[in-house]
């Protein structure tokens, strides 16, 4: 039993209004500033969690347990062309006082340099002397001291070279490129005669902007499946071989083990069919071409472990014919369906 065509066009169609309004709420999202209490970044930033385990790496866990005394605050300036200031103050000091101040052209600049201003600040704080006693009496501890934000010679090279991994690496850790190796399965799409799964192979590489967070899949995938053909006593096989490229923009939430993405697609490949059980079989191959949009959902469970689904709608582009006789259709392209996939990669 089979749908009716007007139903299957009513469900792409509404598949298809889900896809194409996603980025105005993922834009919608991003436009939102971050703010935790004493971290207040765009939501291009880095989030309040990152922060913490970067100043956790750079200072050790003791320090940075003294970071609660901080605030930091990152400002977008400017449109197009955007550019970005950090302020770094103590919450103990006087509010006039403006801590240490620094500008840079991405959001990861500033940020990573507020985390190595932040590191010698409480590193200098974790070697003050401690209170002292009188007649083996302990000292009422003093109320705590302010930070010192004027470096020395030492911590100024420091700053300069900032010993630390992702300081030495020229690329800002928002645009480094992540690749994944990827096992697909697909099932549906208007190539298809039965419920079987096509079986592929892609590489996925993923990284993050300023703006966007795109995602781009390339691979091939191939299936074969036999059927009978209605009226007839007749059978025929269908094979399939494509190359499978996918395109999204963005990624809601931008920051999260698990997310959603709206994508378009595109296929390209060849499709053969033959004749079973019938005199004088004959093969013959067409092209077939095939775009649609998917709305593709992603996780990262462990690691470098990649989980993930998409359903989309698929538009055929080409709809290659295969017939017994000029009046007998064994098998013929849909010009529009339905497709679901799963997928899982490791990262590198």
């Amino acid at each position: 039993m089979g749908w009716a065509s007007a139903d299957k066009h009513r469900l792409v169609a509404a598949l298809v209004w889900i896809v194409l309004c996603l980025p105005f709420a993922a834009h919608a999202d991003t436009s939102a500033a971050r703010s935790t209490g004493s971290y207040r970044a765009p939501a291009e930033c880095p989030d309040h969690a990152a922060w913490r385990a970067t100043l956790q790496t750079r200072a050790g866990a003791e320090l940075a347990r003294l970071s609660e005394r901080l605030v930091i605050e990152i400002q977008r300036r400017g449109g197009a062309s955007p550019t970005y200031e950090g302020w770094l103050r103590e919450s103990l000091a006087d509010p006039q006082r403006e801590g240490r101040h620094v500008r840079g052209a991405t959001c990861s600049e500033v940020f990573q340099a507020l985390a190595l201003i932040a590191r010698l600040g409480l590193a200098r704080l974790a070697t003050a002397p401690p209170a002292s006693s009188q007649h083996g009496a302990p000292v009422q501890a003093p109320a705590a001291a302010p930070f010192v934000w004027s470096l020395t010679p030492q911590e100024e090279l420091e700053l300069a070279r900032d010993p630390q991994p992702e300081a030495l690496d020229p690329t800002p850790q928002s645009e480094r490129v992540r690749w994944t190796g990827t096992a697909l399965v697909l099932w549906g799409g208007a190539a298809r005669a039965t419920a079987d799964a096509d079986l592929g192979l892609a590489l996925t590489a993923r990284w993050k902007s300023e703006t966007l967070q795109p995602f781009l899949l390339v691979g091939a995938y191939a299936g074969r499946e036999r059927f009978d053909v209605s009226d007839t006593r007749a059978g025929a096989r269908l094979e399939r071989l494509a190359l499978h490229g996918v395109a999204c923009p963005l990624r809601f939430p931008r920051e999260a083990a698990f997310g959603v993405r709206p994508c378009a697609d595109l296929d390209a490949g060849l499709l053969r069919g033959s004749g079973v059980s019938v005199n004088a079989a004959r093969s013959y191959t067409a092209p077939w071409v095939s775009t649609g949009l998917q709305l593709r959902a992603e996780w990262s469970p462990w690691g470098p472990l990649e989980l993930g689904a998409m359903i989309g709608g698929v538009v055929a582009l080409t709809r290659p014919r295969f017939y017994f006789l000029s009046d007998t259709t064994a098998f013929q392209a849909d010009a529009i369906a339905l497709r679901a996939g799963a997928s899982a990669g490791v990262s590198f």
